[in-house]
């Protein structure tokens, strides 16, 4: 009796014991075990709140993004106001032009009569004296029996014919488009501001157009 007591007693001290602080658990549909080298399955982030285009949030927004957010407000209503003026600018000068017709293009006979001379005066005397050039050439090839080169009569006789053109052109430009304002005699100071006035209506021109598209368009 005494033999089997010994025996039960060693085979309980051989038998292995459990390490205290590991436990095995088996997931019910896996079969994963956690162990000393076990890991917990990472959080989920958090979700950030939602900001607005300047990026400042609703509860803790710096007061520099707010400030940024009306200024931004201001210069669009600032560009959005602009762009209204430019329209109501628009319909008034068409509906200015549908109602005169062509006398809303008609130059006032006092700027007209002033160009006109003007362009008589810069570009007629260049093209009289070239002309003139021309018959002095003739008569001293046929009475003085005088031998000129083709290519000096070609170029005394040509350049002449350029500067009246020119002189058409800077009479126009040169005299004064205010009705009430006679101008200067060479019209430098003149040509000048009507210069400005042509590079601006021809940038209006476009603009307009452009503003004609986009109001077609909204239609």
């Amino acid at each position: 009796m005494t033999l089997l007591l010994c025996a039960s007693a060693a085979a309980l001290v051989a038998l292995p014991r459990r390490r205290p602080g590991v436990r095995l658990h088996a997931k019910k549909g896996g079969g994963e075990k956690k162990g000393f080298d076990w890991k917990p399955p990472p959080k989920p982030p958090k979700r950030r709140a939602l900001t607005d285009d300047v990026g400042a949030s609703a509860p803790g927004a710096p007061a520099g993004n707010s400030d940024l957010l009306q200024t931004l407000l201001a210069e669009e209503q600032d560009r959005a106001q602009v762009a209204s003026e430019a329209i109501d600018d628009l319909k008034e000068r068409d509906a200015y032009v549908s109602e005169k017709g062509v006398e809303a293009a008609r130059v006032p006979d006092a700027v007209a009569n002033r160009m006109i001379l003007r362009m008589a005066t810069f570009g007629g005397l260049p093209v009289f004296g070239g002309i003139g050039v021309f018959v002095w050439f003739y008569f001293q090839a046929t009475g003085a029996d005088n031998v000129f080169q083709p290519t000096l009569v070609a170029a005394a006789t040509t350049v002449p014919w350029v500067l009246g053109l020119l002189g058409i052109g800077f009479g126009a430009l040169s005299a004064s488009w205010d009705e009430e304002d006679e101008g200067s005699a060479l019209g430098f100071a003149e040509i000048k501001l009507n210069v400005g006035r042509l590079l601006d209506g021809v940038s209006r021109s476009a603009k307009d157009a452009q503003m004609r598209e986009r109001m077609d368009k909204r239609k």
